[in-house]
């Protein structure tokens, strides 16, 4: 029976590798009625619930299956990936921790711990784990994009630049990759790279929101207000909670005089994001305006 069990637990992989997530689930849980504790099949099938975005089950169904095997470090990690998703941060960081104390080798836990700390403000820590997980795995081009908005966040714009040059090498229709490039490039004054990096996001995207806005920024600075008006206008209808599309729209109608509009793209910005600085300030000078 045992061997009956692993060959139908080998074929629920490869439907799942597959993306035959129904057919992995019906053999799961036909292993499951015969070996109700097959921890494998539990964490797999939690894995397939979180991979369909039922975070709750998937953190059951992990659960589940690390208490009859404690020493699995992607239980572990996956159990952090589904926490995650539900905003249990702090469960999320114990669940990444237990599974590195398993598998200090583990190049994609220190990944994902790094965005979490990066997003709790712990930079030097979160650079510390992106590097670990790149030192392990090099090619982990996600990894390279993640450290990269680190490091700008630290201001070491030219260590950033390298690390996106060095994911769009790996992955070169990576659109996030070019718009992120794009922003760098602009605070080291280089222009026309940022242009083309953002075009190239949006060829490979065009319903990226933040290059649209990103874009229309360059071009309002220099002069194409039609054409800059036109991609935060693009940003907004497809993100319309994009705070900064709005503010910098709202810059662009102040300049062209109209004040009490450009007031209400303010407003909008900051009930979208009240600790959005600029739309403050912005808002501010337009009262006086008024």
């Amino acid at each position: 029976m045992r061997e009956v069990v692993q060959e139908m637990f080998e074929d629920a992989v490869r439907h799942h590798q597959a993306g035959r997530l129904v057919e992995a689930g019906q053999l799961l849980r036909m292993i499951l009625m015969v070996e109700r504790r097959h921890a494998d099949s539990l964490h797999l099938l939690g894995l397939i619930a979180y991979e369909g975005g039922h975070y709750v089950i998937a953190v059951e169904l992990i659960g589940q299956a690390i208490r009859i095997r404690k020493d699995n470090p992607f239980y572990y990690y996956n159990l952090g990936n589904a926490l995650k998703a539900q905003g249990k941060i702090d469960d999320a960081v114990a669940g990444y921790k237990r599974a590195l104390v398993l598998k200090p080798d583990y190049a994609e836990a220190h990944n994902n711990l790094g965005i979490i700390l990066n997003e709790q403000g712990k930079r030097d820590d979160a650079v510390a784990h992106y590097e670990r997980a790149l030192a392990l795995m090099p090619d982990l081009v996600y990894t390279h994009n993640n450290l990269a908005n680190t490091l700008v966040e630290q201001g070491r714009i030219d260590d950033a630049v390298a690390h996106y040059e060095r994911a769009l090498v790996l992955k070169p229709d990576y659109a996030d990759a070019h718009n992120n490039l794009g922003i760098a490039l602009v605070a080291q004054g280089r222009i026309d790279d940022a242009v083309a990096h953002y075009e190239r996001a949006l060829i490979l995207n065009s319903n990226n929101a933040d290059a649209h806005n990103n874009l229309g920024a360059v071009l309002k600075d220099r002069g194409r207000i039609d054409d800059a008006m036109a991609h935060y206008d693009r940003s907004i209808t497809i993100n319309p909670d994009h705070a900064d599309a709005w503010n910098n729209r709202g810059i662009v109608l102040a300049e062209m005089g109209k004040v009490d509009d450009a007031t209400a793209h303010y407003e909008r910005a900051i009930a979208i994001n009240p600790d959005h600085a600029e739309a403050q300030c912005n808002l501010g000078r337009s009262e006086e305006r008024r």
